[in-house]
């Protein structure tokens, strides 16, 4: 091997070695995801709060939500009026869960009625879930355990309440096309694949399974320069400078020898 080329070489081994820790998690996220839209078809009611009914019929199941006020409203941290209030989740007609103290928002800058789902924000949500390699569907209502009330931020930019997106519980209740109830207790760090589909995207961007929260726009600098092109670079320089020649004439010899 020439000098030159051992060099191209060694800078190709360097820059996919340092690519290594960046680009692994995001290839197994691009997986992920294929991994999941090829399996599932996963539909959240309420996206984009876009006023869903708070009752829903899936296959012939009711569910439906509602609540009763408990306590005097106040401000919320995102500056919304809300009501503290009981939420009872029923199937069929049969409680499944009871939510205690729970914000619920009832107008809108104070004279425009908020309806459906939107009056539970982001802490309840519904989805239906169709598994396409197997017959397992379901009907699955997403609930905080934690974070989900809030105070307006005082004069010192503190928000009572607020929970770091990392330390987030949830439950879900899954009811399946016969009508049979269940339920799962999950954390933001300790979740399945398919619970992660089953977060509601926030501010800050979409939740992955593999990469930290958030992440979602490239720029110039990170990803697209490194690791992208530092790791096709590395590997072109690796695949065009291998001692592939060597390596035969070798091989050649030893076979030769034996």
């Amino acid at each position: 091997m020439t000098q030159p080329k051992r060099k191209r070489l060694i800078i190709g081994i360097i820059l996919v070695a340092l690519s290594l820790p960046s680009i692994t998690p995001m290839l197994m996220e691009i997986a992920y995801k294929i991994e999941m839209d090829t399996r599932y078809d996963i539909d959240e009611l309420n996206a984009d709060y876009a006023g869903a009914p708070d009752d829903a019929n899936y296959y012939g199941n009711i569910i439906r939500a509602s609540h009763i006020t408990t306590g005097e409203p106040y401000f919320d941290g995102s500056d919304e009026l809300v009501h503290p209030s009981d939420i009872r989740l029923t199937v069929n007609g049969e409680t499944v869960e009871t939510l205690e103290d729970y914000p619920v928002q009832l107008l809108y800058s104070e004279d425009i009625a908020v309806a459906g789902l939107d009056r539970y924000t982001h802490y309840l949500t519904y989805w239906t879930v169709e598994d396409k390699f197997t017959d397992e569907d379901f009907f699955a209502i997403v609930i905080w355990q934690n974070g989900y009330d809030t105070r307006q931020i005082d004069e010192d930019g503190w928000m009572e309440g607020y929970v770091d997106l990392e330390q987030l519980e949830y439950k879900l209740i899954k009811i399946t096309k016969d009508g049979t109830v269940s339920q799962q207790l999950f954390t933001f760090d300790n979740k399945s694949k398919l619970q992660t589909q089953l977060i509601t995207e926030n501010y800050s961007g979409p939740i992955n399974y593999y990469l930290p929260p958030g992440y979602y726009y490239p720029s110039l600098l990170y990803p697209l320069l490194y690791p992208w092109i530092t790791t096709i670079v590395g590997l072109g320089l690796i695949l065009f400078n291998f001692p592939y020649g060597a390596i035969k004439r070798r091989y050649t010899k030893t076979k030769q020898t034996t």
